[in-house]
């Protein structure tokens, strides 16, 4: 019987051969929604968000203390283009009054989150949720963060996020992280590289959102822990998982052979529950 230290290393491998895959899907699906026509809007916030990627992002920076200045508020800016102007409450981005939920269960630190978050996510916002016809609602579930590191690191860097939706700037804190998430392997997060984050975001009343850590930890513990048992209870396997929900009942959003969703399946699925 394999040991709990084999168990893990063959499942991380598995883990990183997927998104190695999904990566490549994406990749080509990226390269095919560009050169088919996508609005200009969407290509702006996309090319944004590759030149973020390909910067912020890396492992090879000088500093893995804190985000880079320069990355960080590029990428503010990206994120402030996709999301100005549409309601946010708590984890929900979106009007209230929104027939359909996607709900979506990440984790910051996954590598295939952050690929849909900056690859799919944008255009989806553009055309499904500022519209009115979607809002989405993020849940935390562990799975590169407990895989390469810790509970208490994932529990760190969700609970840090969703401080930042008592102000309802979550979707500005988690777009953040995306952007300038680095290697899964390397130990960037602490309070310094957190805290950095919350700093690059104006409209965060950062001593406030420090004090809710605080304040509210138990609460803020608790909601996390709460996501990550239904999602378990789901028998959710990986993330991102996307659900999406309306008055025709509830359907898993996935593309073929569990690669990602593009923008096509995405507006099917919320056509099919609609």
């Amino acid at each position: 019987m394999a040991s709990r230290k084999e168990q893990k290393e063959q499942a991380r491998a598995e883990r990183l051969a997927k998104e190695q895959e999904l990566a490549a899907k994406a990749n080509k699906n990226r390269r095919f929604q560009i050169f088919g026509g996508v609005t200009v809007a969407a290509i702006i916030v996309i090319v944004v968000a590759i030149v973020v990627s390909t910067g912020g992002g890396s492992s090879g920076g000088s500093s893995i203390d804190a985000p880079s200045t320069s990355a960080a508020k590029t990428a503010y800016a990206a994120a402030n283009t996709l999301l100005k102007g549409i309601p946010e409450s708590g984890t929900v981005l979106g009007k209230a009054s929104a027939p359909v939920t996607m709900t979506y269960f990440g984790d910051l630190e996954c590598p295939i989150c952050r690929e849909f978050t900056l690859t799919y996510f944008p255009q989806f916002v553009q055309t499904e949720v500022r519209t009115g016809k979607v809002k989405v609602n993020y849940r935390s579930f562990c799975t590169a963060t407990c895989n390469d590191h810790s509970q208490a690191i994932f529990n760190l860097q969700q609970t840090a996020a969703y401080a930042a939706g008592k102000q309802n700037l979550f979707w500005y804190y988690a777009e953040l992280f995306y952007h300038e998430q680095q290697d899964e392997l390397a130990d960037y997060v602490n309070e310094s590289w957190l805290t950095n984050l919350a700093e690059t975001i104006p409209g965060l009343d950062v001593a406030k959102w420090q004090k809710t850590r605080t304040t509210d930890k138990a609460a803020l513990q608790k909601q996390v822990d709460e996501d990550n048992a239904e999602a378990t209870s789901a028998q959710i396997d990986g993330t991102p998982s996307l659900f999406m929900t309306g008055k025709k009942g509830t359907q898993q959003v996935q593309g073929p052979d569990d690669a990602l969703p593009d923008n096509a399946e995405l507006a099917a699925a919320v056509q099919a529950v609609s």
